[in-house]
């Protein structure tokens, strides 16, 4: 394009003077109007800037084709809805590339049409668009240029904030979620792939709550993924070593993300990994406040109560139809069957109270009615429940040991041990 500047007035007085692309860009960006003139050096006077030539683009949506006027349109002396839509379409044919149509144009269409094209040709215009949109969509790339465009062209329709919002909200909404998709992919560092999403939501039309709602749900998926590419599980628990937890955290600090109050679900997983690891992985270490075992050392302890599975026989009465005569006095004379049953069952039933031990070769249980330990070798399986921890042994009934918290660290610590042991042949 030329570099010869244009000189810009707006209301009488000069505002500027830019090259041609400048002068495209200005008015795509709604700086300059259609309505403000223009001079540059061999013209005699001023033109309307609306009348320069610069480059033009085609509308989304093909002009309406000729229809016949109804009875009731000749009824009410005025054109048919189709002309009232020809004649719009014209106008913003030469208000292209801006796609902003002066108010004054639009009074004189609808004068001359005789109805107001805006309200009566509401719906139509509605479509008009959602056309334009998913042509501005359709490379997946909003421009700055198509933002200001697909504003003029709500202001021209006479759309306000909500009607607009309501049209293009759900396009918008994908769009804005595929475009964080797509910088959260890109091979760049996290501060930058935050500064990518910033100016992506820069460019949308949506409301910041509705950013602020995609944003959270698309970071919150991409931070499990790279968590569960990062995590190792053992026993069904998840395990994430302390450093990669960190790392996580500065990644969704990088992000803009803050866990505590956006993702809390999150920030308890990479606790409870980065607690499960230490638990895993860390070293055993004996209690230093714990029961006295002596060389044994005690590794776990709490207060518990034992319960054992029990087959407990129970007896039930059947009976059919019965009813009693009264034949003399006291003396009654009963009719119907009576019959006793026993059932078995296996019932959960208390057995005692007391302080469960592991030591470095055994489990060991101090109640207050019963006193007995065994040795690893003989466990066969641990399984933890949110109130209950049971050890099955290669003989005898399971053990049921009820506390109220702590059982998922008891389990891993009595595996742990039990593996220790069965590999030395203790």
């Amino acid at each position: 394009m030329s570099l010869e500047l244009l000189h810009i007035a707006r209301a009488g007085a000069e505002i500027g003077a830019y090259d041609l692309a400048e002068v495209h860009r200005q008015l795509l960006a709604g700086n300059l109007q259609p309505t403000d003139h223009y001079w540059r050096a061999g013209m005699a006077d001023w033109l309307l800037l609306g009348t320069l030539d610069l480059p033009r683009t085609a509308l989304a949506f093909p002009r309406p084709a000729d229809k016949a006027p109804s009875f009731f349109d000749g009824l009410l002396s005025r054109e048919n809805k189709v002309t009232g839509l020809q004649g719009f379409w014209d106008k913003l044919a030469v208000a292209l590339p801006v796609g902003l149509v002066a108010e004054a144009d639009l009074v004189a269409l609808s004068t001359r049409v005789g109805f107001d094209v805006r309200r009566r040709c509401a719906e139509e215009l509605a479509g008009w668009y959602r056309l334009t949109l998913t042509a501005y969509l359709a490379d997946r790339l909003f421009t700055p240029t198509e933002k200001a465009g697909l504003a003029n062209l709500a202001c021209t329709f006479g759309f306000d904030e909500a009607t607009a919002l309501k049209l293009h909200r759900e396009e918008f909404t994908r769009y804005y979620s595929l475009g964080v998709r797509t910088c959260l992919q890109r091979t760049a560092s996290p501060e930058i792939k935050a500064q990518q999403i910033a100016r992506l939501a820069h460019e949308v039309p949506l409301p910041s709550g509705d950013l602020q709602e995609v944003r959270t749900e698309v970071l919150g998926q991409y931070l499990e993924t790279t968590y569960k590419e990062k995590l190792e599980v053992e026993d069904d628990d998840e395990l994430l070593a302390p450093a990669q937890v960190k790392e996580m955290q500065s990644l969704a600090l990088a992000l803009g993300v803050e866990l505590a109050t956006q993702q809390p679900g999150f920030a308890q997983r990479l606790a409870q990994s980065a607690r499960l690891w230490d638990l895993y992985r860390a070293p055993l270490v004996p209690l230093t406040d714990g029961h006295n075992l002596g060389a044994e050392g005690c590794y776990w302890q709490n207060a518990v109560q034992l319960y054992q599975k029990k087959r407990v026989t129970v007896r039930r009465n059947f009976s059919g139809f019965a009813t009693s005569i009264k034949i003399f006095g006291s003396l009654r004379y009963r009719m119907g069957s009576y019959d006793v049953q026993r059932e078995t069952e296996d019932q959960v039933v208390p057995v005692d109270t007391g302080q469960l031990f592991f030591s470095a070769q055994r489990v060991i249980f101090d109640g207050q009615l019963k006193n007995f330990n065994f040795k690893y070798a003989k466990v066969l399986e641990v399984t933890s429940y949110t109130n209950a921890l049971v050890i099955s042994r290669d003989s005898g009934a399971d053990l049921i040991f009820l506390f109220p918290s702590g059982q998922v660290e008891a389990a891993i610590i009595l595996r742990r041990l039990v593996r220790q042991a069965k590999g030395r042949g203790v």
